[in-house]
């Protein structure tokens, strides 16, 4: 689930390098064979040299820099289904680093293609990128009731997309790669989280960020700040929404020691809405309204979380800090419309704007029920990953408004369960909570890093293990603890530096 907004910060670059020798291509780009997955027949492939290849516009995945690669386009079908599996696997010509990159997408297109890989090959990785034979575009009218295309797009193609792209590397360069990541942010961090839990010899090293896991429910639990709305009759306007989440800001920015605007820990924010109950609000330059028991009454229960008639809680809600607006404003948020209207109810062309909180309710217990097993990736058994050496990250923001933080939390702290404790965990999977950090970028907190992949490569290649990862942006930097440690200003110093905060 990448933002609607669009928000697209530029990375650094990883510095190219051979880990073995660097070995001359020995199969001539326009001689290259596909050989097909198992389970899979060849449509279509071609293998042409391109040059100066470009990515216009920032990444989240590398600086889009000019490179010289081999193209492989290759198309994949499944039996009788019909389907058109496209493959882009990327080979730079010249400066190959050893290593192969598996890249994600984000909403309902599995593969974001030049957009990732495009940096991918700058940085020196052979890379690849699929379409799941659904289209680019998300609408998954097309494509939601086809058991072969959602099968392909849910596990199946970022597999296959792995294997292709490892034989290819290998038939091109003469040798296996020494290594091989995954980077996927949103859908492409549930990528990244399949390819552990199901098919765990595909990566070395796993960079599942802000991960869509959970799909069964967080596609329902993004369509409830819609519905809390609608149960206080007129809707609460935007700009009330905001100032009741300034007024949390205010409440809890100093909990870590420093008014940075910035809540470090959101878990230790107790903000109540109902404590601004009759502040004023400036709405425009000629409307000043006030904060009503109805207002505060919306925000907390969104805050709070998605709950049944009685209570009883179903799934988290977002964080102190966090902007409302694509969840809590109408149409809703599409992807939560599209999973209803086509997979739950099948009907693409029904209207579902104004679902009433029993309805949500019962339409939640379907996609649990109905979805959960094959879409949701929320195994927290690990062990197989573990066993043969892999490596997996995440980083969240506290004010992603799309995937709720507090989902992260939950499955990392079943994997801990599973595992044996934090300390085991700590060997094959660490997670990295970012204050004021939206959905795979944005918010108000320091950006994502600069370089996502070199952490994982420093732990995967040389055993050193993250304790922080330094985040940058808005003009300011933080070291980003591993959790559960926390940050905590240590009391003097510019607090927009990240050396003046420590973990504890």
């Amino acid at each position: 689930m990448l933002p609607p907004l669009g928000v697209y910060l530029a990375l650094g670059s990883l510095v190219q390098s051979c880990l073995g020798s660097c070995a001359p291509n020995t199969t001539p780009c326009s001689a290259l064979t596909v050989t097909p997955p198992k389970g899979a027949t060849l449509i279509n492939a071609t293998a042409t040299e391109r040059y100066n290849v470009t990515y216009e516009g920032p990444t989240y995945n590398g600086v889009a820099g000019s490179v010289d690669i081999c193209d492989v386009e290759v198309y994949l079908t499944h039996g009788d289904a019909g389907d058109a599996v496209r493959f882009a696997i990327y080979l730079p010509l010249k400066g190959w680093n050893g290593r192969w990159q598996g890249t994600g997408g984000g909403g309902f297109a599995a593969g974001s293609f030049d957009f990732e890989l495009v940096p991918a090959a700058v940085s020196g990785y052979s890379a690849g990128a699929t379409d799941a034979g659904v289209n680019l575009a998300g609408d998954t009218d097309v494509w939601y009731n086809s058991t072969q295309l959602v099968e392909n797009f849910v596990h199946l193609s970022f597999h296959e997309m792995t294997v292709l792209g490892k034989d290819l590397s290998e038939k091109f360069y003469g040798r296996k790669p020494d290594y091989s990541y995954w980077f996927g942010c949103s859908t492409g961090g549930r990528q990244g989280m399949s390819e552990a839990q199901r098919y765990p010899e595909d990566y070395d090293g796993i960079a599942a960020l802000a991960p869509a896991i959970n799909w069964d429910k967080i596609t329902i639990a993004d369509y409830w700040p819609l519905t809390a709305q609608g149960q206080g009759g007129e809707p609460v306007p935007l700009c009330k929404l905001s100032a009741i989440g300034n007024a949390s800001i205010s409440a809890c920015d100093l909990l870590d020691g420093a008014a940075d605007g910035l809540i470090s820990n959101p878990l230790k924010c107790k903000f109540d809405a109902k404590s601004v109950v009759g502040m004023k609000v400036q709405c425009d330059e000629n409307d000043t309204t006030i904060i009503t028991e109805s207002d505060a009454a919306v925000w907390n229960k969104i805050r709070n979380g998605f709950k049944d008639e009685r209570g009883n809680f179903l799934w988290y809600g977002l964080e102190p800090g966090t902007n409302l607006q694509n969840q809590a404003i109408q149409p809703g948020f599409l992807i939560s419309i599209q999973w209803i209207r086509d997979f739950l109810l099948r009907e693409p062309s029904l209207d579902v704007s104004d679902i009433k909180q029993d309805q949500l309710v019962d339409l939640f217990h379907q996609s649990v029920s109905g979805f959960g097993d094959l879409w949701g990736t929320s195994n927290p058994d690990l062990s197989a990953y573990h066993a043969r050496g892999g490596k997996m990250l995440t980083w969240h923001g506290w004010s992603d408004d799309l995937i709720s933080p507090l989902g992260t939390l939950d499955y990392w702290k079943r994997v801990v369960e599973l595992a044996g404790g934090e300390e085991k965990t700590d060997e094959f999977y660490r997670i990295f909570m970012a204050p004021g950090l939206g959905h795979c970028g944005g918010g108000p907190g320091p950006q994502i890093p600069t370089d996502n992949l070199a952490p994982l490569v420093e732990w995967v290649e040389k055993g050193k293990a993250p304790e922080t990862i330094l985040f940058s942006g808005n003009g300011q930097t933080r070291n980003i603890c591993k959790f559960p440690k926390e940050l905590e200003y240590r009391g003097s110093g510019n607090v927009s530096d990240a050396a003046n905060w420590k973990c504890i």
